[in-house]
């Protein structure tokens, strides 16, 4: 077959699909007669196989044999553009031009190639030359606009495309005026142009997105959202319709629609973590921790250092009260970002959380460094150095405090407290009497102004104080149990009873204050009472160790030794080397007269506290009742 046919041959392959065939017989025709139209035909057959190497070669081959044929290296020049090659393909294309100044093809995909090279002023100028020659075509014309909306003439950019909509008034120019106009922030007349859009092109997504978009700026949401919903209607993938609909649900706290379409956007690209870190928000303020944690997680795993998401991560970890999870986000969104003071910060609370007070004062003393001047992560390294039992680093971080907020109230107590665990009782009523110049009714400085007096042998100094916190507020349990606790200290029963009953009515879980309340009963005698606040505090807090003594002396008190042997063992089984369990264990079987037994248990009870004579007493008396009931 002669080159002619083998080129025909190959064309009619060619529109039938069969590109390979098709390859074969133009080849076969290059082999016979070379010719530019076979080269630029072979080269199309290679392209749409995605084989741009291979259609690089033969058109190179084309300009070697045919140097001003402009079509060879306007194609050239487009098979390198096709392989981001822009360089290149800008070096080809110019030669295109030159051969041909009129090749409007040639300085369209040049203005291309200069605009990937982020080359605008070059890429203007070949855009401008392609529509001089071509003014109708509206894909020139939309490139060349993008190139100068580029270099923000975005009025340069309108001006063309009006000109574009004389020309030819179509969706596509009107499209793209509406854009410039846009850009421009010239909402309602960018609105107006798209409207012209949906006229024309009613099924044309993008212009209901851009639609969407105008009336959005403009603060028309309801006609937005009903433009976004038009836009996902005329097009299910688009996502940006679908992000715009989340977004203005979520400004109007319709969370479970935003999460909807936040969703929609996800399913259709789950590799998003922007998306993802969205979904996460509204899922968080609908209450939904687990559900927004998946979807936070989900964007971590795609951007793991980016820190507004470990920042909602970790929010959700102390919301739920997993202090170690969000200890080690903020650890992980500090390394991100290691000049964010409030990340640091955000780690030192969590790791105070968990009781690592020595953890989240080195946390927070690094957030002091990056933020001198903030008092208020000085005040939380003073709370966790306070806590660590650090108190006169603590004093110190607090006054420092103080300098830089000297109206900070929470800044004094602080301070007063700390210089009462460092026993300066007096500095510390100093501290209280400064800060309740500042807040008078702020019943925990009352309170706290008390403790010092009483630490101080002011005791009706004290009781006035706590008084007055209870003035201030009758639903504070502390300032009753303390009251209780300074009546008992002065023999004023009664008015103790009456103090800790009102403390225990606030705090009905307080182990300390049903165990408070049973010393005081045993005192009076009142056993029975004794006995059941006991055991109160006891379900309360099965260690509470001054519930369990007084208890077995309200069981022995009231002759009740079965209950008391079976109290003594229940320490016993839990703490075997507690000498006094086993002395109150032999008491219980000596009275129920089991001296073999009893003498067991007080003899276990000397071996574990050898210095107490007591013991050694009773063993003694139950071994001689042992032999007597024996002999």
């Amino acid at each position: 077959m002669d080159a002619a046919g083998s080129h025909d041959r190959g064309r009619a392959l060619a529109r039938r699909g069969l590109y390979a065939e098709a390859e074969a017989a133009f080849r076969d025709a290059l082999g016979v007669a070379p010719d530019l139209p076979t080269y630029l035909e072979l080269a199309t057959v290679l392209r749409r196989q995605r084989r741009a190497a291979d259609a690089e070669g033969v058109l190179r081959a084309a300009v070697a044999a045919m140097p001003a044929a402009a079509s060879a290296h306007a194609e050239l020049g487009a098979v390198l553009f096709e392989q981001q090659r822009y360089d290149e393909a800008v070096t080809a294309l110019n030669d295109a031009v030159r051969l041909r100044p009129e090749f409007a093809r040639a300085w369209f995909t040049l203005g291309l190639a200069h605009e990937r090279r982020a080359d605008f002023p070059n890429a203007e100028v070949a855009l401008r030359e392609a529509l001089r020659l071509k003014p109708k075509d509206e894909a020139i014309r939309m490139n060349l606009g993008t190139v100068l909306r580029r270099q923000r003439r975005a009025t340069d950019a309108e001006a063309l495309h009006r000109e574009g909509v004389r020309a030819a008034p179509t969706a596509a120019s009107f499209l793209a005026l509406g854009r410039a106009l846009f850009e421009q922030r010239r909402w309602d007349e960018a609105a107006e142009r798209f409207l012209e859009v949906i006229a024309r092109a009613p099924g044309d997504a993008r212009a209901h997105l851009l639609l969407g978009l105008a009336l959005e700026r403009r603060g028309r949401r309801s006609e937005a959202t009903a433009a976004y919903r038009a836009a996902v209607r005329h097009d299910p993938t688009l996502v940006a319709a679908y992000e715009r609909l989340g977004v203005v649900f979520a400004r109007r706290r319709r969370y479970a629609e935003a999460a909807a379409a936040f969703r929609a956007a996800v399913t259709r690209v789950p590799e998003d973590a922007r998306l993802q870190h969205q979904l996460g928000v509204v899922l968080e303020r609908q209450g939904l921790l687990d559900d927004a944690a998946v979807a936070f997680n989900d964007a971590r795993r795609r951007r793991p250092r980016h820190v507004p998401t470990l920042i909602a991560l970790a929010q959700i970890h102390q919301r739920r009260g997993e202090w170690r999870a969000e200890a080690d986000t903020y650890a992980a969104a500090s390394a991100a970002a290691p000049d964010r003071a409030d990340l640091r910060a955000g780690q030192g609370l969590a790791l105070g959380a968990l009781g690592d007070y020595a953890g989240a004062a080195a946390a927070l003393r690094e957030a002091c460094r990056l933020a001198p001047s903030e008092p208020e992560y000085l005040y939380e390294l003073a709370v966790a150095l306070g806590r660590d039992g650090r108190h006169a680093e603590a004093e110190a971080a607090l006054r420092d405090v103080l300098r830089l907020l000297p109206d900070s109230v929470k800044a004094r107590a602080n301070l007063a407290v700390g210089l009462g665990r460092q026993g300066r009782h007096a500095e510390a009523e100093a501290a209280y009497r400064d800060a309740i110049t500042w807040r008078p009714k702020h019943p925990a400085l009352h309170r706290g102004l008390g403790v010092a007096l009483y630490w101080q042998g002011r005791r009706a100094e004290a009781e006035s104080s706590f008084r007055d916190a209870i003035r201030l507020d009758p639903s504070y349990a502390r300032a009753h149990g303390d009251l209780g606790e300074l009546l008992a200290e002065e023999g004023r029963l009664e008015e103790a009873v009456a103090a800790y009953r009102r403390a225990r009515e606030l705090r009905p879980r307080s182990a300390r204050l049903h165990a408070a309340l049973a010393a005081i009963y045993l005192r009076q005698q009142r056993f029975a009472d004794a006995e059941a606040s006991c055991r109160t505090a006891l379900g309360i807090d099965p260690g509470a160790a001054r519930a369990h003594f007084d208890l077995w002396d309200a069981l022995e008190a009231q002759r009740k030794y079965e209950e008391l042997e079976a109290a003594a063992r229940a320490v016993i089984a839990v703490k075997a080397d507690h000498a006094d369990a086993h002395a109150r264990l032999g008491r219980a079987l000596f009275a129920q007269q089991r001296y073999d037994e009893a003498a067991a248990a007080y003899r276990r009870a000397v071996e574990l506290g050898p210095e107490f004579e007591k013991f050694r007493d009773e063993l003694e008396l139950a071994l001689k009742a042992s032999r007597f009931s024996a002999g």
